[in-house]
């Protein structure tokens, strides 16, 4: 319900770190086992399911009753009228979760969704752009997570840094005074993110590094603020060859600066 759904591989995984009495932990159950489960929600009339594409495993996501049940206020998102680019954006987000949660014991993931919750849009005012999801760590580190699919326009991306690493103070000066007067006052402002973190195809690392560099070559960022944008792989790095090449990658990026 946080995820607005998943889809059946990931419920399979999610499914699996919550074992019966005797089985072992973090287990990876079976599609039949994960279908059997969403039959039994249907009958509560707890979820709906559909399979949107051909070939692909079904979607499954809570109703009114479902989400109430397990104490969430939001409205449900029929995801079959969902488009299949939001619906990519969606299982990549998902599958972040599942990874980054799991990596790490004493994490708490803060969706989209949960961040959105209670904002007003008020017409003719601009909104802070908000990361797909926050990490809050057990030491009390808040990262940003972006999984970042579509191209977007060099400016348009480059704001989106600018606010995720300065936050509601930059703009509140870029409301009042424009973007480039901003960038200048604000070069003291720190949002609250320790880290933002981009998940991303290689063409759009490229494009996310060039606007990193050239908020740096431009002085809009110092090279030590820089340093907190970090951009990894998507799909995920798994193997241990496939990791290191993911941090030299960012590595050789990062000393350019």
């Amino acid at each position: 319900g946080l995820q607005y759904g998943i889809r059946l591989d990931h419920l399979q995984s999610l499914l699996g770190r919550f074992p019966g009495k005797g089985a072992p932990h973090h287990t990876w159950i079976s599609e039949s086992a994960a279908r059997d489960v969403v039959e039994r929600w249907k009958r509560g009339r707890w979820v709906q399911q559909a399979r949107i594409r051909a070939h692909e495993p079904f979607w499954v996501w809570p109703t009114r009753l479902g989400l109430r049940m397990v104490g969430l206020p939001y409205r449900s998102r029929d995801l079959a009228r969902t488009g299949l680019d939001d619906l990519n954006h969606l299982y990549a987000v998902n599958e972040l979760r599942l990874f980054l949660e799991d990596d790490e014991e004493g994490t708490q993931w803060i969706s989209e969704r949960q961040l959105l919750q209670g904002l007003v849009r008020e017409r003719g005012k601009d909104v802070l752009h908000r990361p797909d999801a926050e990490i809050q760590w057990a030491d009390g580190q808040i990262f940003a997570v972006e999984a970042e699919l579509s191209t977007k326009k060099p400016f348009a991306l480059a704001e989106n840094l600018m606010e995720l690493l300065r936050g509601e103070e930059y703009l509140r000066l870029k409301t009042k005074y424009g973007w480039q007067t901003a960038r200048a006052m604000s070069r003291n402002i720190q949002s609250r993110y320790d880290e933002i973190w981009y998940f991303a195809p290689q063409t759009l690392r490229k494009q996310i590094r060039r606007e990193r560099a050239r908020l740096v070559e431009q002085g809009d960022v110092s090279k030590q603020e820089a340093r907190r944008l970090f951009i990894r792989w998507y799909p995920l790095a798994k193997t241990d060859e496939e990791m290191r090449q993911e941090e030299q990658e960012e590595n050789g990026a990062v000393s350019l600066l």
